[in-house]
């Protein structure tokens, strides 16, 4: 036995027992899963993973490739309940041949620090049991006293009480609920005091009164500084999934993007496995407000390649660019920005086949001798088809990992015969064109981005909310387009997190860089002509060109990536004022009832009612597509693909019915 009479144990010890339990709604476990795993396994003697669902087969040889103690049980209980098993299972006379049993899970990304700090450090401590970080204890808004305690991701047992009576007992009466914050009730926080009561010592690695005064969760709040200055060896997966509106009732939301930087730029740890995880089981519209996938880049300074530590510096991405050029009454501001395309990109124009002399003659005229080739179109489907029809064998030609897109635009949407200026579709079009081709030292940027970060797929320029286009995308972009995105992506069988209560990320307006690998489905579909409505048919929305703008960003993400918006330097000025002064409109507006201590709280009394609308809607929604999941999915694709239009008009009509209960609540309140 290698612990000492003091509690403390001899220097590297791997006499332990290591409990994880795991649970995915699936039963896939990613690869964040075995990197912890594996850097845990040179710590332990024996590990036992147990999981709360059955496993995929993949994931069921991963797990015994560590150990043969596998086990899968019915999802009750939570981990409280699974960890009481296997305690049970493997018996009190052999869990006292231990130094050390440690329950831990899923919950956490890492080791970003290497498991022997933290071991070689505890075990010069002196205690009966220990844990990672400590909840330092608060007053609750209701009055309820939390008191300072171990959190329960990762507790470790010594031996001095795993054979204690008093250990037993506890594991043995414990009656472990489906009900999270119940089991964190009755076990995580009651635990540390429990024991401490019967004269039991324990202690954190993480010294929770380094962070008294600002949280008393600091691995929630406080991530980075814990992480940086504590050599916290864990991020908890749970920060990734926190609202920001919620976020911002106790930080300025910095804080996830704060600790996955520092991770990216001063550890070894691949933050890929983070992206891999994230991108799986997020509403990309969530994660654009999580990671703050907002780029910001320099009009006129080049940006550094900024690979990861540990990286080698990645190679320039190969480029094209393809323009879809219409209106020549708009050639010369088409033509400024087309000269913005660097010279490392192939320049590709798509146009009727009767313009192509006028535009070759005005790109003589604009200085523009670079070589262009020209791809003829066809009058239908406008830029969309230009793209996806016409100009496919380019991007699926192996030559680009990254294509960008734009086109010239005039916007029906805006008309004198609607009572609506010019001047609404112009800026719409200026947002779009400078944040796509602002100057040639941003595109160039553009393309180290996406050198640097090899999970971005998309990047476009965020739509607009001025005008009549404010009631288009805020708070929501779908429209009428959201049946029928959901239909397109059946088509490609994709199944991504997804919902009409989100936006879309996608690049609305249609002017985008792409990474070819990230849509290669959407180029796939091999998309006809014939698949567009005639010009003369072709609304202003609710087309399958509507679907497309807004079907991209899930797309990339059934592929891996993550869709961002990008702006310039100086259009970013524009944005953050613009939006301050909305804010600052908005919420001037109302009625001094309505306003609240914190952002969440002034929405929270803004209009109950109209949440609850929302919220039950979107658990309906939800309901819905987990019986479907569970039934039509699992038939045949040629049963389940017709059927799951009918998914997507179920959502729909929910949308839709929520939208009428929002109006008869307006109605009311205005009675």
């Amino acid at each position: 036995m290698a612990q000492n009479e003091d509690k403390t144990l001899t220097p590297g010890t791997t006499n332990r027992l290591a409990i994880f339990c795991f649970y995915d709604k699936d039963g896939h476990a990613g690869d964040y899963v075995s990197v912890f795993l594996r850097a845990l396994m040179p710590h332990v003697r024996r590990l036992v993973i147990v999981s709360n669902g059955d496993l995929d087969d993949a994931t069921r040889h991963m797990f015994k490739s560590f150990t043969p103690h596998v086990i899968e049980r019915e999802n009750k209980g939570l981990d409280t309940a699974a960890y009481k098993q296997v305690l049970l299972q493997v018996g009190w006379d052999q869990l006292e041949q231990f130094d050390e049993v440690i329950c831990c899970n899923d919950t956490c990304y890492g080791p970003v620090y290497p498991f022997s700090e933290v071991f070689d450090e505890m075990n010069t401590r002196p205690v009966d049991f220990w844990g990672m970080t400590a909840y330092a204890g608060n007053t609750m808004t209701n009055d309820e006293v939390l008191p300072l305690h171990l959190q329960a991701y990762w507790h470790v047992y010594r031996r001095s009480l795993v054979s204690s009576d008093a250990f037993h007992e506890y594991w043995e009466s414990m009656k472990p609920s489906n009900d999270y914050a119940f089991n964190t009730r009755q076990h995580e926080i009651p635990f540390t005091q429990h024991f401490s009561d019967l004269g039991f010592t324990w202690d954190a690695y993480v010294d929770w009164r380094k962070y008294e005064g600002y949280t008393p969760y600091s691995l929630l709040d406080m991530p980075m500084e814990t992480v940086r200055d504590s050599r916290c060896p864990f991020i908890k997966r749970k920060i990734f999934a926190i609202p920001p509106i919620v976020g911002l009732e106790h930080t300025a939301v910095q804080t996830v993007k704060q600790v996955y930087d520092f991770v990216f730029e001063h550890t070894d740890y691949d933050t890929d496995l983070i992206w891999q995880d994230l991108l799986r089981g997020h509403n990309v519209s969530d994660l654009r407000q999580i990671m703050h996938l907002e780029y910001i880049l320099p009009s006129h300074t080049l940006n550094p390649s900024r690979p990861q530590q540990g990286k080698p510096a990645p190679h320039r991405v190969r480029s094209a660019f393809i323009y879809h050029i219409f209106f020549l009454d708009l050639l010369d501001d088409t033509l400024h920005y087309f000269a913005n395309i660097p010279e490392e990109t192939d320049a590709y124009i798509t146009t009727n086949p009767d313009k192509v002399d006028q535009i070759r003659e005005a790109l003589k005229e604009h200085g523009i001798t670079r070589p262009v080739t020209f791809i003829p179109v066809e009058n239908r489907g406008r830029d969309v088809s230009a793209l996806f029809v016409a100009s496919r064998d380019v991007v699926l030609s192996g030559k680009y990992d990254v294509i960008g897109f734009a086109h010239d635009k005039k916007s029906t949407q805006n008309t004198a015969e609607l009572g609506r200026q010019g001047t609404e579709a112009l800026a719409f079009g200026q947002k779009l064109m400078e944040n796509t081709l602002g100057s040639r030292e941003y595109a160039e940027n553009v393309l180290t981005l996406f050198s640097d970060n090899e999970r971005l797929g998309q990047v476009c320029p965020p739509p607009p909310y001025h005008a009549v286009y404010f009631p288009v995308t805020k708070p929501l972009d779908w429209g009428p387009n959201y049946d029928a995105t959901i239909n397109l992506l059946h088509r490609m069988n994709i199944n991504v997190p997804i919902s009409s209560f989100a936006n879309t990320v996608s690049a609305i307006g249609s002017c985008y860089w792409f990474r070819v690998d990230a849509l290669r489905p959407l180029f796939d579909l091999a998309l006809d002509y014939t698949d567009f409505l005639p010009e003369g048919e072709m609304g202003p929305d609710g087309t399958i060109s509507h679907a497309i703008e807004r079907a991209n960003g899930y797309v990339a993400q059934s592929q891996g990536y993550y869709p961002a918006w990008v702006m310039t330097d100086e259009y970013a000025r524009i944005e953050a004022s613009t939006l301050n002064t909305l804010l600052d409109n908005f919420v001037g507006s109302l009625p001094p009832s309505l306003r609240g201590i914190t952002p969440y709280k002034t929405l929270q009394k803004q209009s109950p009612a109209h949440r609850y609308v929302y919220e039950g809607a979107e658990v309906a929604t939800r309901g819905v597509n987990w019986v479907w999941q569970h039934s039509v999915d699992k038939l045949p694709a040629r049963i389940s693909q017709p059927l799951g239009r009918g998914r997507a008009k179920v959502d729909i009509g929910l949308r839709r019915l929520a939208h009428a209960m929002l109006n008869r609540l307006r109605a009311f309140r205005q009675r």
